[in-house]
This record gives structure tokens, C-alpha cells and sequence, in this order.
């Protein structure tokens, strides 16, 4: 996959484009996303993502939005996904472009897009003016064609972003992994930390979510860390480390099972895949070892019989 800057535009050479904030790449994400590589398979063009640096509710919203995955991620999964091109614009540069405007000069003129998809639900252009319907027809002035994709119902409910925020945050792995598709994960650099899971003879990678992420519910989990393509069990603490209480925001500490070795600098991918309790202030270090010892034996447990195909 290639990231299109600014600099490459006018793309030469046309497309199969798809535009969208896919905040957690969720099934109905991906539903479009396949809608996307069939159309771009079919008429051998590149499949190309348009998605935003930051989400348009971030500016629209009046108030601080939280995100799912971060870019990394998303540009992993996009990969995966079979994305030949991927491009991220400035909200802010095109929020009071008119619909007309945006399709002829934007879609079409620098992109030039042979055929669009989209959501049922999307919206573009000065004052969400334009929907899936009006970009139906404008396009087709250009002589382009349009797909609009349904939602993707699970247990009767419809896939979407604002859902998985709220399951994420509850610390709901297994069902957020339902409407994922997959386990939710974040890739994060390993930071220094205070090395007190080595003294406790668990040493853990320490990362740091980036303001704005949306971060689970603050817990002990069962979870796997991939580093440089391998996958390790694990199990990972979400929290501000109570029992010794000088941890201000939050941290993901993970200890990786059967690992050796330092990961300081590195980005490493950690999946969260049940919530095993809740954050504890325990009375000593001892205690906390003790109950550390318990949660690997159940981390342990409950991964054996994991399906990896969700990670």
C-alpha cells in the first residue's frame, strides 16, 4: 500500500475511490472495503482510501472526540485489507467546499475517480449538504458510477463506531471483537516505565495511549502481543497502578509469557481479549504478586483456546 500526499495530486492514471472517517475499521468498514477492491479488481484500477488525519466530530462536535485506533493501526489494517492507496486530508481545508465543487474539482479532477463507494449514511460537502443520492447524481454528470453499501447488523443491531466506543470503554472485548471482526488492538511504542514488574519478577512492555483515544475500561486483561511478527500470550494491565500511586493517566502494561529481551523504542501490537477484573489497590507489593501469579494462571486458561483468527 502507498500514501498519497498532497505532492502526487493530480493522480495520474484514475481509481476506484472510497471516502470515510472508518474510526475502528469495524465489519461495516469492511463490508465497504471489499465493496471497494472487488470494483477497483474488476476494473484494474487502484483501490484507493480517502480517510481523515483527524475525525470531522473532533471539529463538528464542540467538544473532545475519542477515536479508536490510531494510524498505525489503521494503516495496518487497510494493508491487510488489500488498499493500494491510501490518503489522509485536512477536514478544516475542505469542510465549506459546495457539494458540486467537491465532486467535480476534488472526486474527479485530482483524484479521477472512475467509480465511487460509499456508505448508505454518507455525508459530504459545506454543511453535510450533499448524500449519498446527490453524489449519485453529480457523478453521473461526470460519467461515474456510484455503489452505496448497507450497514452490517450483528445480533440484530447495526455496526458502527459510536457502539464500539462505548463497549471499548466498558471493557466488553468479546463483544466488541463481534462487531470488529477482530480483536481490538493497539500499536504503541514501548516507553520506559519504573521497572516494577521486573522487581515483582513480571517484567511488561509499558506503553501510553495518545490523547484523544478512546482507552478501555481500567482493568486486568488476557490479551497477545505481537512483536516483529510473533505473537506472544500475555496478559495486560489498563489503569493507573493504585497500590503505589504516583501514575497520573493512564497505562497499558503488558507481560508477555515466555519472552526475553528488551523492546524500549520499538512498536509493539497489543489485543485485548477478556477482561479478566477490575483494577485493584492491594494493601502491599506482595499482595499485588500474588493476585499477578493468579491472573497469568487465568490469562493462561482462557488463551489456550483463543481463536487467532481474530488477532
Amino acid at each position: 500500500m502507498r500514501l498519497i500526499r498532497d505532492v502526487d495530486l493530480p493522480l495520474n492514471g484514475g481509481c476506484v475511490l472510497s471516502i470515510g472517517n472508518f474510526d475502528g475499521l469495524h465489519k461495516g468498514h469492511k463490508a465497504l472495503i471489499d465493496a471497494l477492491v472487488c470494483e477497483a479488481d474488476r476494473l484494474q484500477l487502484p483501490a484507493l482510501v480517502w480517510t481523515f488525519e483527524a475525525h470531522p466530530q473532533s471539529f463538528l462536535a464542540g467538544k473532545p472526540f475519542e477515536y479508536i485506533v490510531g494510524p498505525d493501526d489503521k494503516e495496518a489494517l487497510f494493508r491487510e485489507a488489500g488498499v493500494d492507496l491510501l490518503y489522509s486530508a485536512d477536514f478544516q481545508k475542505l469542510r465549506d467546499v459546495e457539494p458540486e465543487v467537491f465532486v467535480s474539482e476534488v472526486i474527479c479532477k485530482l483524484f479521477g475517480a472512475k467509480h465511487v463507494i460509499c456508505g448508505f449514511n454518507f455525508c459530504f460537502g459545506k454543511n453535510r449538504g450533499g448524500n449519498a443520492e446527490v453524489l449519485r447524481r453529480l457523478l453521473a454528470e461526470h460519467g461515474v458510477g456510484l455503489t452505496t453499501v448497507a450497514p452490517v447488523f450483528v445480533d440484530g443491531e447495526a455496526v458502527s463506531s459510536t457502539r464500539l466506543r462505548e463497549l471499548i470503554s466498558a471493557g466488553e472485548m468479546e463483544k466488541t471483537a463481534e462487531l470488529l471482526g477482530r480483536c481490538y488492538s493497539c500499536i504503541l511504542p514501548v516507553l520506559d516505565g519504573f521497572k516494577r514488574g521486573r522487581k515483582l519478577g513480571h517484567p511488561t512492555v509499558n506503553q501510553r495511549f495518545p490523547k484523544g483515544r478512546v482507552i478501555p475500561s481500567h482493568g486486568v486483561y488476557a490479551s497477545f502481543c505481537t512483536v516483529d511478527g510473533r505473537v506472544f500470550e500475555s496478559v495486560t494491565n489498563i489503569g493507573i497502578n493504585p497500590t503505589f500511586g504516583d501514575v497520573s493517566e493512564p497505562v497499558c502494561e503488558t507481560h508477555l509469557f515466555g519472552f526475553e529481551g528488551e523492546l524500549y523504542g520499538k512498536k509493539v501490537k497489543v489485543s485485548l481479549c477478556k477482561k479478566l477484573r477490575d483494577e485493584i489497590k492491594f494493601g502491599s507489593a506482595e499482595d499485588l504478586k500474588n493476585r499477578i501469579d493468579l491472573d497469568i494462571a487465568e490469562a493462561q486458561a482462557f488463551l489456550r483456546n483463543y481463536d487467532k483468527n481474530l488477532l
